[in-house]
């Protein structure tokens, strides 16, 4: 059987661009004894990469320590050590809870057992706490940094994926509002459920030759 020669054959279209889960996670911290010891001993994560630099960016860009930790599936989280940087004030205390680093497991068995672990290991975890999809546990890191083990309740359901859809367009329209507020996203919403459902209709109505 004849095949084409390369050059006859028709050029590859563009590749297809997606990204493929996360490679790392950056943050800075100032306890690195404390960091490799917490991450690695009470989380279990092996330390498996370390860059050493004298500046980077710019010429007067600090010279630092850039270490990761594997926290499985391909996936790591890493530190910058800046030498003679001066640590940072706290956050507040709503932008600590916000800023936050979930893990997954898959059983409450799980959680229950990652939350006995953390105590046995001195560090402050709150007890599980479930909302909507998941239920987690929380704790901080040496930095302060806000971590989250989460589990979940049931899978994500296309449903699921359909009402964000309609709540984040109302979001985007009201948050560009002079006033926003969750008051005004939920009339927002139920706006953009009529309008889509009078859509389908029509659409089903012409469809049937009504």
């Amino acid at each position: 059987m004849a095949t084409a020669s390369p050059s006859a054959r028709p050029p590859a279209g563009p590749p297809v661009l997606r990204v493929d889960g996360v490679d790392h996670l950056a943050f800075v911290t100032w306890k690195p004894r404390a960091t490799v010891e917490f991450y690695t001993q009470a989380l279990g994560m092996p330390l498996v990469h370390a860059i050493t630099a004298t500046g980077w960016v710019t010429e007067d860009y600090p010279d630092f320590v850039h270490f990761f930790f594997d926290m499985g599936a391909g996936n790591r989280i890493a530190f910058f050590y800046y030498f003679g940087l001066p640590e940072e004030d706290a956050p507040s205390d709503l932008m600590h809870r916000s800023r936050h680093l979930a893990f997954h497991v898959d059983t409450e068995e799980e959680l229950l057992a990652w939350r006995e672990r953390l105590k046995g290991h001195g560090i402050r975890v709150t007890r599980p706490l479930a909302h909507e999809l998941i239920e987690s546990i929380y704790f901080d890191d040496p930095n302060g940094i806000q971590l989250e083990i989460t589990r979940p309740l049931r899978p994500m359901s296309p449903v699921d994926a359909r009402d964000a859809e309609l709540t984040v367009r109302a979001l985007t329209d009201v948050a560009e509002s002079p006033r926003p507020t969750v008051e005004a996203l939920w009339r927002r919403k139920a706006e953009l459920i009529r309008k889509d459902t009078a859509e389908l209709i029509r659409k089903d109505t012409e469809g049937a030759g009504l």
